[in-house]
């Protein structure tokens, strides 16, 4: 039996020797059997192995298969299938890049695989990740985008509160969900025991009924103002036509007496000197 030192003594001895030749290799080249092979360029795959009287075949990847490094392998790869859409479709040198259509979701790294998204408006998705076949594969669920008091805005792309109709002392119509506000009856306003819609009904009929009183005083007066100034000017001009209706004042009626008794003194005393004219002839 070989001694253990000595088997390990013997591999060492053999990799250096081979690093060592493999050294005097140039770039693109592998050692087989103790020879320089060319390796086989991206897009190709090696069909012959090398040998003393001949370097190595390459031969182009057949159609739906790849290979993107050198290499020495006797096939390429199969390009990857894509379970909806291709991002990139495959290519002698390169694997096919695979994309799931609108409201589906990749179920792993390389989208091999997809998913419907069964989340709706007010959702948010949520994403795991674990490790299986050499792959990421994700998984999903879907949780609420806003809190239990909230609500989703799909407008504005926000949470907003939803409306408490309890604190304004009004009746829940719809209580409201992920994507709508609460709705209140805005026919049962009922706030410290008071109904605010027959208050509001009573003031606006006050206000009306105090407007059209006002009102109605504003064209009354206008009327009268407008009436006075049309009697008086009709009561002047029938008095200019019966003088007797026409009284005069205290002042005018006073020089009317004093130019009578003038007239009749005047008279009177015409009357005396024609009779002391007469006697006297």
């Amino acid at each position: 039996m070989i001694p253990l030192s000595i088997s390990l003594a013997a591999m060492c001895a053999l990799s250096i020797w081979t690093m060592g030749y493999a050294a005097d290799c140039g770039a693109g080249q592998t050692v087989i059997n103790g020879r320089c092979c060319d390796m086989c360029p991206p897009g190709t795959f090696m069909s012959e192995f090398c040998s003393e009287h001949q370097q190595t075949v390459c031969s182009p990847c057949e159609e739906g298969s790849f290979s993107k490094e050198y290499n020495m392998f006797d096939r390429c790869e199969k390009c990857r299938p894509c379970q909806q859409e291709y991002a990139q479709k495959c290519t002698p040198t390169a694997n096919a890049n695979c994309s799931c259509g609108s409201g589906f979701l990749c179920s792993n790294n390389v989208c091999s695989n997809c998913k419907e998204n069964k989340c709706i408006t007010g959702e948010k998705l949520k994403t795991t990740t674990s490790l299986g076949n050499g792959l990421i594969e994700y998984s999903y669920h879907c949780e609420p985008s806003c809190p239990d008091n909230a609500y989703f805005d799909a407008k504005e792309d926000v949470c907003k509160p939803r409306t408490q109709c309890s604190i304004f002392g009004l009746a829940e119509q719809f209580p409201g969900n992920k994507t709508h506000n609460a709705v209140c009856d805005g026919r049962e306003m009922h706030r410290n025991g008071g109904d605010f819609t027959h208050v509001f009904l009573g003031i606006g009929f006050v206000l009306l009924s105090f407007s059209l009183l006002v009102f109605l005083s504003c064209a009354c007066i206008k009327n009268l103002r407008k009436r006075k100034p049309h009697n008086t000017l009709n009561h002047i001009i029938a008095g200019s036509t019966n003088t007797s209706d026409f009284h005069l004042s205290k002042e005018e009626s006073g020089r009317e007496l004093i130019i009578q008794d003038e007239s009749t003194n005047s008279e009177s005393f015409g009357l005396l000197h024609l009779e002391k004219v007469t006697a006297f002839r």
